[in-house]
């Protein structure tokens, strides 16, 4: 699995030299698929496959990427998992794909890569009771900074994942000018990371 940062001239991609991916045209839903065709895939923000030659791919630019690979078979994807996405209900729906296709949770890999931190992460009081109220910190008057990881880390938790195998890095994308793009930071103009997981050639 990797991410694209703002720096990188893509020699990550070589890696998958020779794969076809899977590219969700991303809306912020909670509508994750699985798919061992490459291709495009309207109205969804998560991929799934269980194809090797295929790389499952999102673009982001403050939103968490959230990688899982199974730890025995050649199954993994990767979600993303925006605020709009998390409050609506996108990792429980991804549990549900899962389990449909009779894999437990546990035995999953999980990565939550690059994204706005609760340092930078603010919201306004029309949307701050969406989010749990213990990850919350009042900054100022309607002012509120919010944890976005460590909501996807509870509810990933919640579903069945295995506490001991979810990673976060603690990178924030709006910090960290020298490396990632952001949306909040730089306007809806800016450019996007990619993420991707899949097997090596």
């Amino acid at each position: 699995m990797s991410n694209i940062g703002k720096n990188n001239n893509y020699e990550s991609f070589e890696e998958f030299d020779g794969k076809e991916f899977l590219i969700p045209n991303q809306i912020h839903s909670a509508n994750v698929t699985f798919s061992n065709k490459p291709g495009i895939f309207d109205n969804c923000d998560g991929v799934f496959t269980s194809n090797q030659k295929v790389v499952c791919s999102i673009k982001v630019a403050d939103c968490m990427p959230i990688f899982f690979a199974h730890q025995c078979l050649p199954f993994y994807g990767v979600v993303h998992a925006g605020w709009r996405g998390l409050t609506s209900g996108i990792l429980k729906n991804t549990s549900v794909l899962l389990e449909k296709m009779n894999f437990g949770l546990t035995k999953f890999d999980v990565f939550i890569g690059p994204s706005i931190q609760k340092c930078c992460f603010e919201v306004s009081d029309d949307v701050v009771n969406k989010f749990p109220s213990k990850y919350i910190k009042q900054k100022g008057p309607g002012k509120f900074m919010v944890d976005l990881q460590k909501i996807a880390f509870s509810e990933l938790t919640d579903l069945g994942f295995n506490d001991e195998k979810i990673k976060i890095t603690d990178d924030c994308s709006f910090c960290r000018e020298d490396i990632y793009f952001s949306y909040r930071r730089d306007g809806a103009d800016t450019n996007r990371m990619i993420g991707f997981i899949g097997f090596e050639t």
